[in-house]
């Protein structure tokens, strides 16, 4: 396999649990005409397995200083039964059309990885939500606790 020499921007990534649900959300992203969909069940934290999106995400962690952990969030959820979905987009309608088919199969930790910027689709879902903003367990909001 080759490697990236390229970082790929405008990605898209989720976390959806269940092989159903995940079979589910890549038929329906690549019915909404999305058609490069990667499908990752072990995200590699050192970047050398098998896995390219892996790489993509540790090269733009690298590039953001004070938001570096990215990948151990997605290999921990990946180690919990997850499967990883990225989607490239071109904008950020498209970002939001992937974000809405994502959260229809309850992907949580979803992110726009952009050229210079990582941005937080779901922050509520997202690990790397301050506390005080993230609900203790995922799908709940601090009203349903």
């Amino acid at each position: 396999m080759t490697q990236e020499t390229k970082i790929p921007a405008n990605h898209v990534v989720g976390v959806v649990s269940g092989e159903g649900a995940v079979e589910r959300a890549k038929q329906a992203l690549q019915r909404a005409g999305f058609d490069e969909v990667l499908v990752m069940d072990r995200v590699d934290a050192t970047g050398e397995g098998v896995n390219p999106i892996s790489s993509i995400i540790e090269k733009l962690a690298g590039h953001l200083s004070d938001q570096v952990g990215y990948i151990d969030q997605y290999k921990e959820q990946t180690e919990a039964g997850g499967t990883v979905l990225a989607v490239k987009v071109e904008d950020h309608d498209q970002a939001e059309r992937v974000r809405s088919t994502m959260e229809t199969f309850g992907a949580v930790n979803i992110r726009l990885f952009g050229r210079l910027a990582v941005s937080d689709l779901t922050p509520e879902t997202n690990p790397s939500a301050p506390s005080d903003e993230r609900p203790s367990t995922p799908g709940k909001t601090e009203a349903s606790r």
